[in-house]
């Protein structure tokens, strides 16, 4: 079974008919009538992850009426032991988007080969911030810079891309070795297999 990653440009939380082709594609590859999520904001400060688990449950909850399967989400926390078995269970893990969290270092902590082999097979899902740590490289609105992700994904990433803003993909496609260039736009993804 091939590891599915699918990457979304930012604002997922929003109601759009884009965003509701998202969440389907998220459970869409996965042939079982009961689907595990883990549900990570490690991007976003720890007072804000129930709100955020309580929308994306509703979400996921919904979408397992529409589709007549059994979704079980998991709200993923900082506990190692506990994170990594949450990672081996779940048929999808999913990485929301945020700013002053420790995402990139609690990834770290994991390290990328082992946290590559731990979600081999499974559909890895990044969301804004979640999908730019997936890459080598990523544009910050942030900072307005070039920040280093943890390099699972061997590509440059740019969410919340605009063609008005032609200077943030400027910035990162000079930046550092010649990679590949994903541009995700709000309310989109893209899906690597």
């Amino acid at each position: 079974m091939r590891t599915r990653i699918i990457l979304h440009g930012g604002n997922s939380n929003k109601k759009s008919d884009k965003n509701d082709r998202f969440f389907r594609e998220v459970i869409g590859g996965i042939d079982k009538d009961a689907i595990s999520v883990l549900c990570v904001y490690f991007a976003r400060p720890e007072g804000r992850w129930e709100d955020s688990y309580a929308e994306d449950q509703s979400i996921f909850r919904a979408l397992g009426i529409e589709t007549g399967k059994d979704i079980e989400t998991r709200l993923a926390t900082y506990d190692m032991d506990a994170l990594l078995a949450g990672i081996a269970e779940a048929d999808v893990i999913f990485i929301n988007g945020g700013y002053k969290g420790h995402l990139r270092v609690t990834l770290g902590l994991i390290g990328i080969d082992n946290f590559r082999r731990r979600v081999k097979g499974k559909t890895l899902v990044g969301i804004s911030a979640g999908a730019n740590v997936l890459g080598r490289y990523y544009y910050s609105q942030g900072i307005d810079g070039i920040r280093e992700g943890v390099g699972f994904l061997g590509a440059k990433v740019l969410t919340h891309y605009s063609a008005a803003k032609p200077e943030q993909l400027e910035l990162l496609t000079a930046y550092g070795e010649e990679l590949p260039v994903v541009m995700i736009a709000e309310e989109e993804y893209t899906v690597i297999e």
